[in-house]
């Protein structure tokens, strides 16, 4: 039974199938912050994101990793978003939305996105 495309916009936090993953790619239904631009989610047949990890201390002091804890975000659970991860999946993977990430976090992460692909001195 296919089901309809989840419709996904920047800065939403979404649960992605990443199975079957390879190596040290995310694996399992995950959250995961949506980065590719609207108009890519909106027309494209793939969806870039960066996948959440549970939070901690250590993992947060990381220049590429966001702390999207709340109020950063409305998920729950503590996390963090790792942009070392950034992954592009087919949208079908895409399972169902879970939150938002505030414009805060977004800038913070497109910063841990430069860093992390290089785009910037640190």
């Amino acid at each position: 039974m296919k089901r309809e495309p989840v419709e996904v916009r920047r800065g939403d936090i979404v649960w992605i199938q990443c199975d079957p993953s390879v190596g040290v790619e995310p694996r399992k239904t995950r959250t995961c912050v949506v980065v590719s631009n609207d108009i890519a989610n909106r027309f494209g047949q793939a969806v870039t994101v960066v996948p959440t990890q549970a939070h901690t201390r250590e993992r947060a002091a990381r220049a590429y990793v966001v702390d999207i804890r709340r109020p950063r975000s409305n998920l729950t659970d503590a996390r963090v978003a790792n942009a070392s991860m950034v992954m592009t999946y087919d949208r079908s993977r895409v399972v169902k939305r879970a939150g938002r990430v505030s414009s805060d976090a977004q800038r913070a992460l497109d910063r841990a996105l430069a860093v992390h692909l290089a785009l910037v001195s640190v």
